[in-house]
């Protein structure tokens, strides 16, 4: 038993590390969770308290470095987290196994969207977004935001696509904005899964200091690295790959 809790901290902490460059760690969190036997309701509300927390240190350690200025950004926040409060409320009245389902065909389109012309998400963009604050990228923002509240899983990947590909903010902005954006709407939705009774606390507060450790190591790597765009952009490919090889299930091609 002892070697399996290192074994899903260890796992916390490479899963904090990607959902502060990319995000989508909860496609590996959810079914982690449910193996150790939480309901899927319960996984999804046990989840939150992990993306809060390590939302939390991503954001401090991105803000400290003094290299990400909030500038306008609010404007895409806030239809963010009115969205996943609407999201969250929903994913505790209904089953999300439905929503699930979708998620593999979305990743597929959005990685077709990340290939085709790799250059357009490291031209240099004003941070602003003021080109972009326009009602269809407040509603991409809102619609997100709603994913997000309902299931969180791949949230980070089609943040980042709106906010790089549609707000115009440059890759490493856009990707620091992402987490505060998370974070923004992280601790309200987290209240709702707990009014509905939905947390296992042992378990998301023994993952959540995982993910903390994952997500300081993740900022600091982002804010440093001189050429941490690049690499977080082909971690961004990896993951959806993953994710893609995961939902549906290919690994059982390679089983002889």
């Amino acid at each position: 038993m002892d070697s399996f809790y290192i074994i899903v901290l260890l796992v916390s902490i490479v899963i904090g590390f990607i959902n502060t460059l990319v995000g989508s760690g909860s496609l590996v969190m959810l079914p982690l969770l449910m193996a150790m036997g939480l309901p899927a309701n319960v996984a999804n509300g046990t989840n939150r308290v992990g993306v809060f927390f390590q939302t939390a240190v991503g954001s401090i350690t991105f803000m400290r470095s003094k290299k990400i200025p909030m500038g306008n950004a609010w404007w895409s926040i806030i239809p963010c987290v009115i969205g996943a409060l609407l999201g969250a409320y929903l994913a505790t009245q209904i089953d999300p196994q439905s929503l699930k389902d979708f998620i593999g065909i979305l990743l597929i389109l959005m990685l077709f969207v990340i290939l085709i012309n790799p250059k357009r998400w490291f031209v240099h963009q004003n941070n602003s977004g003021e080109q972009s604050k326009k009602p269809l990228a407040i509603l991409v923002m809102f619609v997100i935001g709603i994913y997000g509240g309902f299931i969180q899983a791949g949230v980070g990947v089609f943040l980042l696509a709106g906010l790089v590909l549609g707000v115009k903010y440059n890759f490493g902005y856009a990707n620091a904005i992402k987490l505060i954006i998370v974070l923004a709407y992280a601790f309200p939705v987290l209240l709702i899964f707990v009014w509905q009774n939905q947390v296992d606390w042992f378990l998301g507060l023994f993952t959540a200091f995982g993910q903390s450790i994952g997500a300081y190591a993740g900022a600091k790597f982002a804010v440093f690295y001189p050429h941490a765009d690049l690499w977080t952009y082909r971690l961004l490919v990896l993951v959806i790959l993953s994710s893609i090889f995961y939902f549906y299930k290919l690994w059982q091609y390679f089983i002889f």
